[in-house]
């Protein structure tokens, strides 16, 4: 799949909005210069490799060989929550089937076909933190569904896999954010593979999302994939109507909020709120590239504002 009507990457502002996109054609050679969701796609191929490099052990839980780094990193209902080793909600996100190339082949394609529009529209700090809360969501509704399973709660779509069984991948990550490009850019086009026809956005979002479901709630092969990709898409459709909620995630130690509102009334009074809602209203019925230049300042100062 590719899109081919990508006016959100040929037109694109010069300042700092657009958060350093790959549209933005600042040289692969610079990594300081590199967009998130090329850093995401690099880390993610890193640590695949890694792990193949590592000696490989058989894992009684998953089929075929398993790594050290995936035995550290993966996420299940034992190690998340019987062990309270919560950092494997995030670990999980950058670690991949290591029997089958097509696991971290199609999820970094997803990624590199639509992290960029994402990634324009939020900026690079909130595209990061929308992305990795997405993966987050898919490992809580996983975990949710899997301990309703074991108190035996029959409702449809619960999973029963043992809880060891562990869940890697970017998948949830990236289904949040195609769901979020059916939001910013809905009537942009979406080039399948299989069958090679073209799509609406949404269309494609939430097809997508309907397929999943489906095999979720009727025990399908790989349920429990399916549980994380509905968790990163239910995730993915609430933040990105919802951005300012991203703002704190990095702050571990203090509250950024109070000096932010300090500077924004010691500097340049910002947009008028509802001038900047009815231009990303015009994004989200349009596209990107529908906008004029004066708009497209007026979202770059909020999008400054807003950091």
């Amino acid at each position: 799949m590719g899109i081919y009507d990508r006016d959100y990457q040929r037109e694109q502002p010069r300042g700092r909005w657009g958060g350093g996109g790959v549209g933005e054609r600042r040289g692969v050679g610079n990594p300081r210069a590199w967009s998130v969701t090329l850093w995401l796609i690099v880390i993610n191929v890193a640590v695949h490799f890694v792990g193949l490099l590592l000696l490989a052990r058989p894992n009684p839980y998953y089929p075929g060989s398993w790594s050290l780094l995936h035995q550290l990193g993966h996420f299940s209902v034992y190690e998340g929550f019987q062990r309270l080793e919560v950092w494997r909600l995030v670990t999980f996100q950058f670690l991949h089937d290591p029997n089958s190339i097509f696991h971290i082949l199609f999820n970094m394609f997803g990624l590199w076909v639509f992290g960029p529009m994402v990634e324009q529209v939020l900026g690079r700090k909130k595209f990061l933190a929308f992305y990795l809360m997405c993966g987050i969501a898919g490992g809580l509704l996983y975990l949710l569904l899997n301990l309703l399973g074991a108190m035996n709660i029959p409702l449809p779509g619960v999973l029963t896999a043992n809880p060891r069984t562990p869940l890697v991948g970017a998948s949830a990550g990236v289904f949040g954010v195609i769901v979020a490009c059916a939001y910013i850019a809905p009537e942009a086009r979406v080039q399948l593979l299989f069958p090679p026809i073209p799509l609406k956005m949404s269309f494609f979002a939430y097809g997508y999302v309907a397929i999943a479901a489906f095999n979720l709630l009727f025990g399908g092969y790989n349920a429990g994939g399916d549980a994380a990709h509905l968790g990163g898409a239910i995730a993915g459709f609430f933040f990105i109507r919802r951005p300012h909620l991203l703002a704190d995630f990095f702050d571990v130690l203090e509250d950024s909020r109070p000096a932010q509102r300090s500077k924004r009334a010691k500097g340049p009074r910002a947009p008028a709120s509802n001038e900047v809602d009815r231009i990303l209203d015009k994004v989200s019925r349009e596209g990107i590239g529908s906008l004029t230049a004066k708009e497209k300042k007026i979202l770059e100062k909020a999008s400054r504002d807003s950091r």
